[in-house]
Formats: structure tokens, sequence, C-alpha cells
């Protein structure tokens, strides 16, 4: 008779967990074995058990056929460790049939096996790394099955779901992950089920939280050289492979890289290392997803980081900057006194979702931000503009009061990027809850050129940018009739500054930003001329700014928290304005916009990056039927006086002297990156 432990165990791995540990080939071969009779059970040693199989000598406990031992030459799990789990399942059965020890146990409910998988044990068993990847994949996770001794998680880069097992912990885990993946995989399906069970799994300061306190900081640890160097390999076989048949073993490899406990201290470029294996696998897939030029600005800019955290002399604060910071470091001042500009409601492709709030310091101009979000499937119940106007923030009043309030803010945390910190610590003194922002005001951008050159030096350049959208707030002096733009499938909003200059404000056009553009169409028929909050972003070589928050006065619109307008008794249905869509394609009889051609330095710039992605998408064999066109780009470089570039693309023969050559056109793309400039 085996042990109740044993039985118990044994009895998670059902069929789809024995197939998934091996192939469901090799299950049907076990199978056949049990039901011929080769496996008999030897002798039960306390919690093991000891079976022959077909002639081979299985030794088991409850950790399963994984751990399992057997004298057969077959690396893994095999057909006679599978055999042994059906034999045992089996024998278990019968026990509880007669009446044996398991026959009246009561069943254990999923929430208290699934509970014993501590966070600690998940932490340790993936490492920071590990963790850090799987927090990610969880934006990832799918359904998830829960059955009455394991739970089953899908996610959309695995053929077979990941299946969490009664009582075997995070070694007993299973899935067709590969080694590279799996334990970032397992982390992600445990947090996956505890969240689609309701249980806690609170993301503490270690894993990028805001943290109140500032931790002493030690100096930059010296990178190790030799994991630097296999990282600009596995970057260089990616730049000469992973634009045209993405391999596979390359996207492992970066992927494994991105976990190791070498890359712990550098966070950034582990994170990039990730970013960039999702996007090879996109590739592979031939998703519509899949964008090129974004996949080579990360590239260039992780084999730039990889040589820049080698310099001799990095202050610590450079260090921090390259490597990256595990957690979010805040600083402490002891007052701030901040004006809101409006609220900001939005949601990723991944499905996290939130509301951010953004105010400006009249003192220096720096805008700040603060945001109540949940990542993908955290918290069913959060509905962001729920938060907006019924959550209260920073101990005075909802973010609806405080995001159009002159305030003045006591124990303010602020991290990089001007967020501020919403801890319990911090408390805001409302002067006025309605204040009107003056338009002549230093931080109120009305000359195009000024805040171009403003959104460039926030930006940043190479590794030394953030990728964060920027906030800017523009006095127009003239607006004119929004057009569609049928290639971006967005609206197009023209407005001009004091020279004359025209840009383009850009609105989504689809159901969620229908009310925003009615909004906008009702300003411009009342010759409306008040302020703007735009929200910019970096998109190749043209900055796209998105239209936040209109301001009147001390009366302020946030686009994206309109309420709509409700006429009981009115028998028309809702759903899209479909008509008015239709109506906004037709022409304005006045005057056309189309965006303005770059000069032709900057053309020169963007024909040589679009050469460099066309061979590489090309591949290493055919890239050198485009020799005679590098050197034509190289020619035409040199002629615009950027001689170093030239000789850059020149050279560019193998995967690390694209990427050279990448990252030098791209730092010339952003020093080159103009507002949508309409003509």
């Amino acid at each position: 008779m085996i042990s109740e432990a044993l039985a118990k165990a044994i009895s998670a791995f059902d069929d789809a967990a024995l197939a998934t540990i091996a192939n469901t080939g090799l299950l049907r071969r076990a199978q056949r074995d049990v039901d011929s009779g080769k496996a008999t059970l030897v002798r039960v040693d306390g919690d093991k058990a000891e079976l022959n199989v077909d002639g081979q000598t299985v030794e088991i406990g409850p950790t399963g056929p994984a751990m399992a031992s057997c004298n057969c030459p077959a690396a893994g799990v095999c057909r006679h460790k599978l055999a042994s789990v059906i034999a045992l399942r089996t024998l278990a059965a019968g026990q509880d049939a007669t009446g044996g020890d398991n026959a009246e146990e009561d069943e254990v409910p999923p929430e208290q096996w699934l509970e014993d998988i501590t966070l600690d044990l998940a932490r340790k068993y993936a490492g920071r790394p590990g963790w850090r990847a799987g927090l990610e994949l969880l934006e990832e996770a799918g359904a998830v099955e829960p059955g009455p001794t394991s739970f089953a998680v899908t996610f959309a880069s695995l053929d077979e779901p990941v299946l969490v097992l009664r009582g075997q912990g995070m070694e007993g885990i299973a899935s067709k992950a590969s080694k590279a993946r799996r334990k970032a995989y397992h982390v992600a399906a445990l947090l996956a089920a505890r969240r689609h069970l309701g249980l806690s799994f609170t993301i503490d300061e270690d894993e990028g939280q805001a943290s109140s306190a500032s931790p002493v900081r030690q100096g930059p640890a010296r990178p190790d050289p030799a994991f630097l160097e296999q990282v600009r390999t596995a970057l260089a076989d990616c730049a000469q492979l992973g634009f045209n048949i993405a391999p596979l073993p390359i996207e492992e490899r970066l992927f494994e890289l991105s976990v190791s406990s070498r890359a712990d201290a550098m966070p950034r470029l582990a994170t990039l290392l990730r970013t960039i294996a999702a996007q090879m696998r996109l590739r592979r897939h031939k998703s519509y997803e899949f964008d090129a030029s974004e996949m080579l600005e990360l590239c260039a800019i992780a084999y730039a980081i990889t040589h820049a955290v080698e310099r001799e002399g990095l202050t610590l604060a450079q260090h921090l900057r390259l490597a990256g910071e595990l957690r979010r470091n805040y600083a402490e001042p002891e007052r701030m006194e901040l004006i809101g500009c409006g609220a900001d409601l939005w949601h990723s492709a991944s499905g996290s979702r939130g509301i951010t709030a953004h105010f400006v310091e009249p003192a220096t101009g720096e805008f700040y931000s603060v945001a109540m979000a949940r990542g993908a499937g955290q918290d069913p119940s959060f509905n962001p503009r729920e938060a907006f106007r019924q959550h209260s923030l920073w101990q005075s009043g909802t973010m609806e009061m405080l995001c159009h309030a002159h305030i003045v803010l006591h124990n303010a945390g602020i991290a990089d990027g001007g967020r501020l910190a919403s801890g319990k610590d911090v408390r805001a003194e409302i002067i006025d809850k309605s204040t009107e922002i003056e338009r002549n005001a230093d931080y109120v951008q009305s000359d195009w050129a000024v805040l171009r050159d403003d959104l460039v030096k926030r930006f940043g350049l190479g590794v030394a940018g953030n990728g964060l959208p920027q906030i800017a707030l523009i006095a127009p002096a003239e607006l004119a009739r929004p057009q569609f733009d049928e290639l971006a499938q967005k609206l197009l909003w023209p407005v001009r500054d004091g020279a004359g200059r025209w840009i383009a404000l850009t609105i989504d056009h689809d159901e969620r930003s229908e009310h925003a553009i009615k909004e906008v169409e009702k300003r411009l028929a009342g010759r409306w001329s008040g302020m703007i909050l735009v929200k910019a972003f970096q998109t190749g070589s043209r900055i796209e700014l998105s239209p936040v928050t209109l301001f009147d006065g001390r009366k302020a619109t946030d686009l994206a928290l309109i309420r709509p307008t409700i006429v009981w008794g009115n028998p028309q249905k809702s759903g899209p304005n479909l008509l008015g869509w239709l109506q906004r394609l037709v022409p304005d009889p006045g005057r056309a916009f189309t965006y303005a051609q770059p000069d032709r330095s900057t053309s020169a710039i963007m024909d040589a990056w679009r050469l460099v992605l066309d061979r590489l998408e090309a591949g290493p064999q055919l890239a050198r039927m485009l020799d005679d066109k590098r050197d034509a780009h190289a020619r035409r470089l040199n002629d615009y006086g950027l001689g170093s570039m030239a000789e850059v693309l020149s050279s560019a023969t193998d995967g690390k002297t694209h990427l050279a050559a990448a990252y030098a056109l791209l730092i010339a793309r952003q020093q080159r990156i103009a507002v949508p400039l309409l003509a």
C-alpha cells in the first residue's frame, strides 16, 4: 500500500500534466505498457516507491516523474517514469475504493494549495531577473482554467498551457516553455492563477513599484565584460538574421541573457533584450504588429549601452541612467506649489489602464504627473473614470478636484520623469479650486520652434533618452477645421503660432474619441481662442502631438473624460456617429493642409536609415546586392557635411557594424526630429 502523501502527490499528474511534461506519443506508449501489465510495484519505502516497468527500475516520490530516477539510457522523462505514475494513480484509486488511507480525505480547495506556493518561494525559484520577466509576461496571460489538481494558464506565445500542479510547488509547474523562458512563464502562470482566485500578489519595492524612501546608493557596480560581450554578440546575430528569418535560437539566447543573474545589475538592458526577443517572435510569426524600425532602434540602443557602461569615470547618476534601477527613487522636497493642467484617461494594448493627472510648477515651468493605474487583469473592479471622480488623492480630495486646482503639495516625492508619489505621507493644500493659467506664462508655448526645442531636450538622445511622452501647454494664434488623414486613420487639427507656422494635433478617429472630436468642433464653431494641453510622443522622425485638455479661462475640459449628454426620451439609438465621421471626410473648402517635407540633410539621414533596414531585412546574402546603394548614401551624407556618419555607414558589413551605423543614424534622426509642420 502506498502512502497517503505519495498517493495525493501523484494524483496531481493527470494525463494533461504528463503530456505537458513529456509528449502525447510517449504518454500513449506508457499507457500501453501499463495496460499490458508491464508496470508492477516492487516495494514502498515511506513516501517513495520502486516499480519495475518493462524490465527497467524506476524510483519515484511525491515530486513526480521529473525528479524520478530510471536506469534506462533515455534523458529526461522517459516512458517508464510516465508508466510508473499511471500505475501508482491506479493503485491510489483502488485504495480509495476499498476504504484505504485516502478514502476519507477531504478535497483541499484550490485557494489553499495555490496559496501554499508563496510569493517568496516564487521569487527564490526565479531569481530577481526571472521574477521581473514573469511580471512582464503576466500581461500576456490569457484564460485561466481551474481544475481539481491543477490550474491551466494560456499564453499567446505558447502552443500549450502552463499547468500549476497541486502540491508540486514552483519546481513542479509543467509547461512546454523553453529552458531559457521556463522560470519567467512559471512565475507569470502562478500570478495569473492567484489573480484568477482573487489572491493577493502585491509587488514590493524591489520589483519596481514606487517607494517614498530614498535608499542609500552605493557606487556603480563594475559590469561583467564577458557578459556584455555575450550580449553584443547576441545583438549582432539578431541584426544579421533577426530581421529576416528570426531564428528561434537567437530569440531564446536574448531572453536567456535577460534573465541571467549577471543582468540583475542592468535592469534597463534586461528589459530591452526581452522586448527585442518579443519583436523577433512577432517577425517569425509574420505578425502585422512587428515594427522593423522600432526593433532596430531597440537593438542599436541596447548595443550602445553595452559599450557606454564600460567607460571609465562614470558618475553614479550616469551609471544609473545607463543601467536602470530596480525601484523608483523619490526625492523629498519640503513644499511644491502646483497648478493642475488636466487629466488623461489611457489604456495599453496589453490591458493596463489608468488615469493620469498633470500639473505644472509655475516657479520653474516643470511638468509633473500622478497616476492611478492597474496592470492587465489586476483588480477587475478598478474603473479609471470612477477612480478619477471618487478616490481620494493626497488626503485632500478627488483627482477630479485637484487636477484643475491651485495647490501646495507637502512631503511630495518626485521620481525621474516628474512622477509624483501618492503615498499616505503626501498632503495637498488647496489654495484655489478653480484656477486660470496665464496665457503669457513662461511655460506656455506660443512659438512652435521653441516648443520643438523644448521637447527634444526633454526627450533626450540615444542612451540618454527616457522614451516617455512629454506634456506641454500651447497657446495657438489661429485654429483651422480638422481634416481626416485616411492613411493614419486620425483626425488632424491644424493650429498656428504667431510666426505663421502650422502644426497638426492628432486625435484617434474611433468610438472612444467621438465626444472629444465633437468638443473640438464645437470650439471651432465659436471662434475659440483658448489654450491646449498636449501630450507629445516620438514617432520616427516626427513628434506626434495629441490634445488632452482645452482651457477657456478658468474652465477646463478634459477631452478623454467628457461625460456624454443624455437626452431623456430621445428615440434615437445610441452608437457611433457614422454620419458625422463620413462628413469629416469631405475636404475643407478653405485651405488644404499637407505635411511639410523635411530638409535635404534630414531626408538623407532618413534614407540612410531605411537602407540599413533594407539590408538587415534582406539577410546577409542578399545584402551584398545593396552595397552600391550603401556607398551612394554614404557619399550623399558626406556631401551634407556628415563625414563621420558616412564613414560608419560605409563600413557596415556585419551585425556589429550595422548596429553602430544604426545608432549613429538614430542620434542624427533624434537631433532633427520635428513637430508635425503643415504646409
